[in-house]
């Protein structure tokens, strides 16, 4: 019998497959034709980030600003003055707190024959002076004459400031412990004193690149005291003197003649902490230029003081350990963003916070 040439074909299995690909090619569209999306756009919803949500601020006091002299930023030269209306209780020392002043510079917010064995007269408006002025107390046997050559001035600029109540020309009778106000002599050519050729020598020691903070963390690495034996009393005022950073961020503004603090800015909310152990002794509105700050007295001749805070987590005579919250970041007061104002004080007298801070 004989078998056909056409079922030989379309029964071979090379025949099936050739069957299978004009399916499917029919099935395909065709080059050129539109073809019907899977999933409509309108089907597709596009995530939206999470908004970053920062505490809202505390609403700010107004504050009982004076109405003689406008406030201003705490340590800058060549602003208006600040002023301060002196309070029942105060002291030099609240003075000194409250106006952002070095304690040895209030007598000079005072009056020029203010001797420090007098007390301050309750509801005198306290006047700073200018950040570019040296506060000078005249001792016995000095002259104008004597007192210009030590600040390498001339005693005409002595003379001009009208503070000073000096006569224009002529002799002018100093009676010692009263104070005058001095032009601070800003030159370049500045007489380096020992702690400059101190630093200036590490810092030719160091390898090439090194930061200047690596020499003020070795300062203060060498001022470690040993870790107290047993627990610490819940009542113990006395700090350590080893002060720690007392907030996460990044210096934005260090100490300088004008500015004796430094600025660390943060995000607004962010935890600030006591640098030592201590007593709050001022917690609260500051009018002449800090806004709320708190203020801790360690015990052990040194003072901190926290600045531009937006909220206050402790109370005054609250005893605080170190490390502990106590408040964050603001940008109260005259403050041109959130960040914290933080000074040191030795015996009330400001001092470098970076050359006392331990290293982080």
């Amino acid at each position: 019998m004989q078998i056909s040439k056409s079922f030989f074909i379309a029964s071979s299995p090379f025949s099936k497959l050739a069957v299978l690909a004009l399916t499917i090619a029919l099935a395909l569209p065709r080059v050129g034709s539109a073809q019907a999306p899977v999933v409509a756009p309108e089907d597709v919803s596009t995530p939206m980030p999470t908004p970053l949500v920062l505490p809202s601020p505390t609403p700010i006091e107004a504050p009982q600003t004076s109405t003689q002299f406008p406030v201003r930023t705490v340590h800058v030269a060549g602003d208006a003055p600040i002023s301060y209306t002196v309070q029942p209780g105060d002291t030099l020392f609240t003075v000194a707190l409250e106006m952002g002043l070095d304690l040895q510079d209030v007598p000079c917010a005072v009056a020029p024959d203010f001797t420090v064995d007098r007390p301050l007269v309750i509801g005198d408006v306290l006047v700073a002076p200018p950040a570019d002025v040296i506060c000078h107390e005249v001792q016995v046997g000095e002259t104008l004459e004597s007192i210009a050559a030590r600040y390498r001035v001339d005693s005409a600029q002595i003379r001009s400031l009208s503070w000073n109540h000096l006569p224009a020309e002529g002799n002018a009778a100093l009676s010692p412990g009263t104070h005058l106000r001095v032009p601070l002599f800003l030159s370049s050519q500045r007489t380096a004193t020992q702690d400059d050729l101190d630093f200036l020598l590490t810092m030719l020691n160091m390898p090439v690149d090194t930061s200047p903070f690596v020499v003020f963390a070795q300062k203060s690495a060498a001022r470690k005291t040993a870790t107290p034996i047993g627990p610490v009393p819940a009542d113990w005022p006395y700090g350590s003197g080893r002060f720690t950073w007392p907030v996460y961020g990044w210096l934005s503004q260090g100490y300088r003649f004008d500015h004796r603090a430094i600025d660390i800015a943060a995000p607004q909310g962010t935890p600030v902490t006591a640098a030592d152990r201590g007593v709050v002794i001022r917690a609260g509105w500051n009018n002449q230029g800090y806004g709320r700050f708190v203020v801790i007295d360690h015990k052990i001749d040194y003072v901190t003081l926290y600045a531009h805070l937006d909220r206050i987590f402790v109370q005054e005579g609250e005893v605080v350990g170190q490390g502990q919250v106590l408040g964050t970041v603001g940008s109260s007061g005259n403050s041109t963003g959130p960040h914290l104002h933080f000074e040191i004080r030795d015996f009330g007298r400001l001092t470098n916070p970076l050359e006392l801070l331990t290293a982080p």
